[in-house]
């Protein structure tokens, strides 16, 4: 799937979100991101799932941000606006992109890797992240960072969450596994449910027929070409 989008599309996009250059926020200690240089399309298809790029914590947030948003990337600050929305930001995805992405996020909480994210009532999305650190040239089999990245709520979102564990240690409770998945999605899950009660953010009913139409997948049927929207 990378290579159908291409080495310079590939490498366009991730400029375009700002993943290739140290993002620009109000302190001093920001590290560059680690690129391949050259980009063959080796890169390409590593890059696609997960290997070959390291960026910061603010520069993943940021991009999962304007993914979810409606695809608008907005510069990340660490200092408290007034106004939010009276930030300027950039078109990166369209606003149709951005629904497939939520409700996408949204499926690997219900029912895939990021399960042990969900907290009832305030509709997280999100993404695991387990990678193999590098130790000079070569990756450290169990030598893990273990992380999730959670939106909320996902069909309108307002906040992101990114926990990361460096060298995580499976335990009895994981049943000996140390991903992103067992070890990060619920530290994601309880920083969610504090905000909740700190911000005042009240559950909503997962089940309204509202909410489940706005996180409904569209489905073309491959034998009919017809169209319908499955809820989860």
């Amino acid at each position: 799937m990378a290579l159908d989008g291409g080495v310079a599309g590939q490498r366009a996009f991730l400029a375009k979100i700002g993943m290739l250059r140290a993002p620009r926020i109000e302190l001093p200690e920001v590290a560059e991101p680690l690129v391949p240089n050259p980009w063959r399309e080796i890169n390409t298809m590593t890059i696609a799932f997960g290997h070959g790029i390291a960026v910061t914590p603010v520069q993943l947030v940021d991009g999962i941000s304007a993914m979810v948003n409606g695809g608008i990337e907005h510069p990340p600050t660490v200092l408290a606006q007034d106004d939010p929305a009276a930030v300027p930001g950039k078109r990166v995805i369209s606003s149709h992109t951005s629904a497939d992405i939520r409700r996408l996020m949204r499926l690997v909480v219900l029912g895939g890797t990021g399960k042990y994210a969900e907290a009832r009532g305030f509709l997280v999305g999100g993404k695991t992240g387990t990678a193999e650190k590098v130790f000079g040239k070569r990756y450290k089999t169990h030598a893990l960072m273990s992380s999730f990245v959670g939106a909320f709520p996902i069909n309108a979102p307002r906040y992101v969450v990114y926990a990361m564990l460096d060298e995580p240690s499976g335990t009895k409770q994981t049943f000996g596994y140390a991903t992103g998945g067992w070890v990060a999605a619920p530290v994601v899950r309880n920083v969610v449910f504090r905000m909740a009660s700190i911000l005042g953010i009240h559950p909503v009913d997962e089940d309204s027929p509202e909410i489940r139409q706005q996180l409904a997948i569209d489905i073309v049927s491959k034998d009919t070409g017809k169209r319908r929207l499955a809820s989860f």
